[in-house]
């Protein structure tokens, strides 16, 4: 037992000393006081408890931890992890010690008063803890400290600590922030090799190396000096005749070959020859002398012919491809079992070595079948001018049922024929290492050019063929340096010289204050390579009416017309007055669609005060006709509690039998609403609808003109509806009106999120009783004011819900839409979809404007909706609209207002005007007949549709 408690003794170490006893016995344990800082007492016995801390720091102060392993040098000597050093701060010697396991850097109190260092305080205090000496706080610190370590000055900020026989530590903060390691075993500090070091993203890198900055890339690489030549491999040696290094020609006959076998009926395909540049014709030439002259191809006169192309390959070469796509088209394909992959797998267990055969040139090494040679011919373009017109009368006698005669026009067309072959052509071909010379003269009916070089002519492009100009673009755009000539050049060198600003300029060329600026070889000023366009609104106005309305340049936008433009011109405020024209561009202003988020930021609606107080209702149409005569649904909801009556109806039921239905479900049950909102439905706009609810107190809140959005609770309710509808339909196969009251009970025992509940909860204040809901029996009995006293809170509760509602969905809304707003006195665009046809043919014209007018706004009607004054032709429109239904106008002196007599629909949609009936035709159905007529709706574009006769005789008498 003695020797038990002996060897436990002995096990025991001191933190503090490394004596055989607990640190709280140690003899040399010193406490430091949390109030003075002295070591010796704790804080319980500091004499100057009830004066301030060091720093003058209060109780109450927030407060932040460190940690420091170290306080004196007696403890750093028992630590393993700790460096011990010299080193300069302020230009004085100190000592350090290098401490790992501290979070901040500190100085001693004696320090700082030797070196007469400049003392900041803290906003928090600072409670370092140590293993040894409990804890310590400190409020003051020295900023930017300057401390020497091996000749390498560093900032510290260092935290004032008492600590003794150690003058300075530096904690983790200095070692991290200067990438600096602690070697324990050899008790050093390794510094990093590299000094001044700097990591900067690719976007500094790009944005340096714009502004001039040199940089210097290293790429390193591995040479591996012993490869192995294929020459060298034993088995490519005993066996030379199977590794060559091209194709010589022809496979020998196998038993297998290449067959191509066609689906019944298909018939020979011949593709036109792709159009290609000058090199790529030079090496389709030569790819071909080789296979021909390997035996590969031969020449053919078969009626198949497929188009060739050229594909760049990985090492920069180039493979010709022929483009087989419409003869597979017509080919039976191969359908066989491809080998699944876990079974591959499962072969392929424990292999460690993989090899592959790859075959050079390896459609080369497998014979056509004879008879499918045809089947593979390619075509090649061989350029003569005219060609077609040569060879009309040869064609001609090429005809199904033409007589074969050899006349004197057929004699004349073969010998020019032959004369074109056998000659040299008067379009030479371009050499792309010399310059070319473009001779253009432009007018506002077309545009001709000549493309020339060496004073030949390479490519021509006429007035009346514009599409040829983009031909010679794309097919000479890489081949070399080109010079322009026009008549433009000339008024603009002759604008550059009345311009004063342009002449101090040309005054300065050379100097730094003109950098950038050039003069060529005919006189005109550049910038950077730009002509330089002088400040003549003439010519300004001929370069963007050229490059934003001719025809080879349609309307583009802004950022489009600027970088087109800019590639060849240059002036002072070029993009903003290329923006300003395109913003006030009549034809962009009406055709073009918007891309940005629409106008008019969400405007939530009151929360009603009661149930059935406030409502709103709508008409689902176009359903089937059920068995009582019924084809539509009436939608009448609460905006409260959301509870909800679908009522069948007729679409052709007069207003006075509505009224009745709206009495009999809605008044008797609920009592009369204080307000309606809806649509500008004609039921609800008419006299009749307007005079019963004035008569019965109840105010109508009908929409804006085409913006449904103002209803959305019927909206919403209704996508419930048919969504329900249709999976009755489904399952159950009924009629959709017995459906009907088993959707509105399903509806109203839903959960709706807005109000935390059922609508059926919301209205009585009780869950429905359902077959998955049963109560326990008995009665459930309440007083009087008890009933009103919780109906009343739930009410509340309901309105709240609702609150947060309307405030989650405008948050959402208003991230899709931009706040916009008219002043009175503008005029504005109003947006429109144009569509074609009556009935069942009415579609939509995607060619036709997007907007019509301008008009001018009379009046702002609410936050987000206006009053404009429409035409006399547009009588049948509600004035008030939507701000998403608006675009401003840009005025400009140019512009002329041409006011277009469209009739325009309630729903903002407007027809085009019929030209002419160009058919008649009568359709049996059903044992009917039904008169179609063929409408035309444009003479230029001969669009037409089928209508129905009597319609149009009803709606479009002058057709008939």
């Amino acid at each position: 037992m003695g020797n038990t408690t002996t060897r436990a003794v002995q096990s025991i170490r001191c933190y503090t000393c490394g004596g055989p006893h607990m640190m709280r016995d140690c003899p040399t344990k010193n406490y430091a006081c949390f109030k003075c800082g002295k070591v010796g007492h704790m804080a319980k016995d500091c004499n100057v408890r009830n004066t301030p801390a060091r720093g003058n720091q209060k109780v109450d102060r927030p407060t932040a931890a460190g940690r420091v392993f170290a306080l004196t040098s007696a403890e750093a000597e028992t630590s393993f992890e700790l460096v011990k050093g010299k080193g300069k701060a302020d230009g004085n010697d100190i000592s350090i010690l290098f401490d790992s396991c501290a979070s901040h850097s500190f100085i001693s109190y004696e320090c700082v008063t030797r070196l007469n260092l400049v003392v900041s305080s803290l906003c928090v205090d600072l409670v370092v803890s140590t293993p040894a000496s409990g804890s310590v706080l400190t409020s003051e610190v020295c900023l930017k400290c300057p401390v020497e370590v091996e000749g390498r000055c560093y900032k510290v900020n260092l935290f004032c600590l008492p600590l003794s026989d150690l003058d300075v530590i530096l904690g983790m903060d200095w070692l991290s922030a200067n990438r600096i390691l602690i070697d324990c075993s050899e008790k050093r500090l390794i510094f990093p090799t590299v000094e001044h070091e700097k990591f900067i993203s690719s976007g500094q890198v790009d944005r340096l190396l714009k502004g001039g900055a040199l940089g210097f890339m290293i790429l390193s690489f591995i040479s591996v000096e012993n490869k192995k030549l294929l020459n060298s491999i034993d088995v490519v040696r005993e066996f030379p005749e199977f590794f060559l290094d091209d194709v010589p020609g022809l496979p020998p006959k196998r038993e297998l070959e290449f067959s191509i076998d066609l689906i019944p009926g298909a018939g020979p395909v011949s593709i036109s020859p792709y159009r290609m540049a000058p090199a790529e014709l030079s090496e389709l030439k030569k790819q071909v002398e080789e296979l021909l002259e390997k035996q590969m191809i031969r020449p053919s006169v078969s009626p198949w012919g497929a188009p060739v192309l050229l594909v760049k390959k990985k090492d920069d070469g180039v493979r010709l491809c022929v483009d087989y796509r419409q003869l597979n088209k017509l080919t039976i394909k191969n359908k066989y079992p491809l080998p699944r992959i876990d079974d591959l797998m499962d072969q392929l267990t424990g292999a460690s070595v993989f090899s592959k055969i790859d075959l050079r040139s390896g459609y080369h090494q497998i014979r056509v079948k004879e008879e499918d040679i045809p089947k593979t011919a390619f075509r090649t373009r061989r350029f003569i001018e005219g060609f077609s017109k040569i060879v009309m009368p040869l064609t001609q006698l090429t005809r199904k049922d033409h007589p074969f005669i050899w006349t004197e026009e057929c004699e004349r067309s073969f010998q020019e024929l032959k004369e074109k072959l056998t000659s040299s052509p008067v379009l030479i071909l371009p050499d792309p290492n010399k310059s070319f010379e473009v001779y253009c003269d432009a007018s506002h009916q077309g545009l001709g050019c000549v493309l020339m070089q060496d004073r030949q002519v390479v490519a021509y492009a006429s007035r009346q063929d514009m599409n040829l100009n983009v031909v010679i673009a794309s097919d000479f755009i890489s081949c070399g340096m080109t010079t322009i000539t026009s008549d433009f050049l000339e008024m603009v060198k002759q604008k550059q010289v009345q311009d004063t600003r342009l002449n101090k300029v040309r005054e300065l060329l050379g100097s730094e204050k003109a950098e950038g600026f050039e003069q060529d070889m005919d006189g005109i000023l550049r910038y950077k390579g730009r002509i330089c366009i002088p400040q003549d609104e003439e010519l300004k106005k001929l370069i963007l009416e050229e490059g934003h309305k001719s025809k080879l340049s349609v309307h583009p936008g802004m950022t489009k017309m600027y970088q087109d433009l800019k590639k060849m011109f240059w002036w002072n405020g070029m993009k903003r007055e290329i923006a300003e024209y395109v913003a006030s561009c009549i034809v962009c202003q009406k055709a073009k669609v918007e891309h940005q988020k629409p106008g008019g930021l969400l405007q939530m609606m009151e929360v009603p005060e009661w149930k059935w107080d406030s409502i709103t209702m709508d008409f689902v149409v176009g359903l089937p006709r059920s068995a009582k005569n019924c084809d539509s649904i009436w939608v009448i909801v609460d905006r409260l509690t959301k509870c909800a009556h679908f009522l069948p109806m007729n679409i052709k039921w007069s207003l006075e039998k509505l009224t009745q239905l709206y009495i009999k479900e809605i008044v008797r049950l609920h009592g009369v609403p204080s307000s309606i909102i809806s649509d500008r439905d004609p039921r609800f706009t008419s006299r009749f609808w307007q005079s019963l609810h004035q008569a019965l107190g109840t105010k109508l809140r009908l929409s804006s003109a085409y913006h449904p959005q103002t209803d959305g609770q019927s909206e919403r309710t209704i996508q419930s509806l048919e969504d329900l509808l249709r999976a009755c339909i489904l399952d159950h196969l009924g009629n959709w009106e017995e459906m009907l009251p088993l959707v509105e009970f399903t509806y109203n025992n839903s959960f709706h999120a807005s109000i935390g509940m059922a609508p059926f909860e919301a209205l009585y204040g009780r869950k429905c009783r359902t077959p998955l809901c049963w109560f326990k029996e008995g009665e459930s009995v309440m007083v009087g004011p008890e009933i009103i006293l919780q109906t009343t809170e739930k009410v509340k509760q309901i309105q709240e819900r609702m609150r947060a509602a309307q405030s989650r969905q405008k948050s959402y809304a208003d991230k899709r839409r931009k706040p916009l707003e008219f002043s009175e006195g503008e005029h504005v665009f109003l947006k429109v979809t144009p569509t074609t046809g009556v009935g069942r043919a009415i579609k939509a014209k995607k060619l036709n404007p997007k907007f019509i007018g301008p008009y001018q706004i009379l009046k702002r009607i609410g936050p987000v909706a206006y009053q404009i004054a429409l035409p006399p032709f547009l009588s049948n429109l509600h004035d008030v609209f939507h701000v998403s239904q608006l675009r401003k106008y840009i005025h400009d002196p140019s512009h002329v207002l041409e006011s277009e007599a469209v009739q325009v629909k309630e729903n903002l949609t407007f027809e085009k005007q019929p030209v002419s009936v160009a058919d008649k035709k009568v359709k049996q159905l059903r044992g009917k007949s039904i008169n179609l007529v063929k409408v035309i709706w444009d003479e230029i574009t001969n669009e037409a549709t089928w209508e129905l006769e009597e319609r149009m005789k009803d709606q479009y008498p002058y057709l008939f």
